[in-house]
């Protein structure tokens, strides 16, 4: 692997259009040849400076056969469902990114958890790094049901659509292609659980 060198960028940016929640900016930067380029970005429109916007969980149910809690829900920039991690934003005064983990696994899937069987991996991942600025962190539990409560979910009024699923970590890759088959096209599964699920399968494969 090269060495990374710093890119110097433009503090300043061109705006090209906006709307309630999101902007498109063009930004300059020069690089290691000195040429300067520009690129399109899209960017979150929010009232604080984080650099972080959202936290992704990561939940094992400690079934007999332990399962991965995912949601489903309806999103609309694609057109169709999407299986994926429970995930939120960080709000403005959450002091802690464990409160935004706390609070929206609550709101999605019902459960409960305590924030010290809560680990933060507070390392910035990248969303879709050619299209925006937006990262995530990381946030992994163990829910153990007979020990941790579970009520109704309480989605918020835009996650109408939202439904919980558990599918058990072995064999994951393999359910998760037979969900999407099932859905005749009305169903993406999400990248990241893709990965992971693939991960999985490697680990056995080349142990």
């Amino acid at each position: 692997m090269q060495p990374l060198v710093p890119i110097e960028t433009s503090k300043s940016s061109e705006t090209l259009g906006q709307g309630d929640w999101l902007a498109l900016e063009r930004i300059e930067f020069i690089d290691k040849q000195g040429t300067k380029r520009n690129w399109e970005r899209c960017i979150r429109r929010k009232s604080h400076s984080n650099k972080v916007d959202a936290v992704d969980i990561h939940a094992i149910i400690l079934t007999p056969e332990p399962e991965l809690l995912l949601v489903i829900q309806y999103r609309p920039a694609i057109k169709r469902y999407c299986l994926e991690f429970p995930s939120g934003l960080i709000d403005a005064n959450d002091d802690d990114p464990l409160i935004s983990a706390q609070r929206e696994l609550k709101e999605e899937t019902g459960y409960v958890v305590p924030k010290e069987q809560m680990r933060l991996i507070k390392l910035p991942l990248a969303y879709e790094p050619g299209l925006t600025d937006s990262c995530c962190y990381v946030v992994k539990t163990v829910i153990d049901p007979t020990m941790v409560s579970c009520a109704a979910p309480e989605p918020e009024v835009d996650e109408w659509s939202l439904q919980t699923i558990s599918l058990p970590l072995h064999g994951l890759l393999e359910r998760l292609e037979d969900l999407e088959k099932q859905h005749d096209g009305l169903l993406v599964i999400d990248s990241r659980v893709y990965s992971l699920a693939s991960g999985l399968v490697y680990a056995k494969e080349f142990k």
